[in-house]
C-alpha cells in the first residue's frame, strides 16, 4: 500500500496536491488510476502524431528518384530521348549538320546526317552511310540520292515541296525498308525515247525533266519535314545525269 501511495503521490499534478492526507485509500487509488490513464492517453496521442509525421516525411523522401535531391514540387529535367510515365523511351532523329567535306560530283550537299559520310559518288548517284561502314555492299541502312529520268509520279503518300518544286513522299509500313522522296528539278537531259530499240547511228532522243529520288532508311527516324529539309540541300551539278527504267 505504501508503494501504491508513493506512486499515486507522484502521479498527482502539483496543482491537485493537498497538504493533508486523504483519509479514504480507495478514493486515492481511484483518483491515481484516473490520472495515470490521462497520462497514458496523452502519451499515446503524442506518439501517434510522431509516427504520422515520420511517415509523411518518408513519403516526401520517396517521391523523387532514388538518391534525388530535387526539391518537392519541382520536376527533374528529362534527358534527351527519355520519356515519362514509365513508357518506352522516345527515339530521337539523327541530327542534320552542315556538310563541310569535299563536295561529291553529280549531286552536292548542304547538310548531312551527323556521323555520316559519302560512301560513293558519280554523275548519276550519290550514296551516304554511317562513318565506319565498309564500302560497297547493299543499300540497306544507307541514303541513296539518284537522278531519275522516268515520268514523274502522278500521286504519292504525301505531297511535298522541295525548293519550290513539286515532290512526293512515299512511305513504307515495314521498318526494314527505306522511305522515298522524289522531287522535280528545272533541268532536262536527253533520253532515248525507245530504249530497247536505241540506234547508235540514229538515236531518237528527247529532252526529259530530271527528277531526283532520295531513299532514306528508317534508322534516321526523320519526319517528313526533316526529310524535305535534307532534300532541299541537294544540288544537281553540271553534268549530272539520271537513270531510266
Amino acid at each position: 500500500m505504501n508503494d501504491v501511495r508513493s506512486l499515486l503521490s507522484e502521479a498527482v499534478p502539483q496543482d491537485l496536491r493537498t497538504a493533508s492526507r486523504w483519509p479514504d485509500a480507495e478514493s486515492d487509488i481511484a483518483r491515481g488510476r484516473t490520472l495515470l490513464k490521462r497520462r497514458r492517453r496523452r502519451f499515446t496521442l503524442a506518439g501517434g502524431t510522431g509516427l504520422i509525421a515520420a511517415g509523411a516525411v518518408g513519403a516526401l523522401l520517396l517521391t523523387g528518384p532514388l538518391g534525388s535531391t530535387t526539391p518537392a514540387g519541382q520536376r527533374t529535367p528529362l534527358a534527351a530521348g527519355s520519356s515519362t510515365g514509365g513508357s518506352a523511351p522516345v527515339n530521337i532523329g539523327v541530327a542534320l549538320v552542315a556538310y563541310d567535306a569535299p563536295q561529291p560530283k553529280g549531286y552536292t550537299l548542304k547538310t548531312i546526317p551527323q556521323g555520316w559520310e559519302v560512301a560513293s559518288a558519280d554523275n548519276v548517284a550519290l550514296v551516304l552511310h554511317k562513318i565506319g561502314t565498309p564500302k560497297g555492299g547493299s543499300f540497306v541502312d544507307k541514303i541513296l540520292i539518284e537522278g531519275d529520268l522516268n515520268a514523274f509520279p502522278k500521286s504519292g503518300d504525301q505531297a511535298v515541296e522541295v525548293n519550290g518544286a513539286k515532290g512526293w513522299f512515299f512511305g513504307r509500313k515495314s521498318a526494314g525498308y527505306s522511305v522515298t522522296l522524289k522531287f522535280q528539278t528545272n533541268q532536262r537531259r536527253l533520253v532515248h525515247t525507245e530504249p530497247g530499240k536505241a540506234s547508235a547511228s540514229n538515236p531518237k532522243l528527247a529532252k526529259t525533266r530530271l527528277n531526283v529520288m532520295v531513299q532514306l532508311p528508317h534508322s534516321l527516324n526523320w519526319n517528313v519535314k526533316t526529310m524535305v529539309k535534307f532534300a532541299s540541300g541537294i544540288t544537281v551539278a553540271d553534268g549530272a545525269g539520271g537513270a531510266v527504267g
